[in-house]
């Protein structure tokens, strides 16, 4: 088991430095914790803003902070991003 989660957070760990590094390229905001906006998430992993939206409201998105005010009122941390990312592989 702990094999498994060290194979998981070593892949969750390339995909969040992957993400970083495509988000820095398209001129996306990121916090200074590594935070990304729901939209610009959206974009980099594929999905529509809605359908992430919506597997948030269901549970079934990554970790989220809802800090309102600003543009980005819905965002997420690369790494638990990437971690969830890598937990849906097949």
């Amino acid at each position: 088991m702990d094999s498994l989660r060290a194979t998981l957070d070593g892949r969750a760990d390339a995909t969040a430095a992957q993400l970083r590094q495509q988000a820095e390229q398209q001129g996306m905001w990121l916090s200074a914790d590594g935070r990304i906006g729901e939209a610009d998430l959206a974009k980099l992993i594929g999905i529509s803003p809605g359908t992430l939206a919506n597997k948030r409201r269901e549970g079934t998105a990554p970790d989220s902070f809802s800090l309102g005010g600003g543009r980005h009122k819905i965002t997420y941390r690369l790494s638990d991003a990437a971690r969830w990312l890598e937990s849906h592989r097949r």
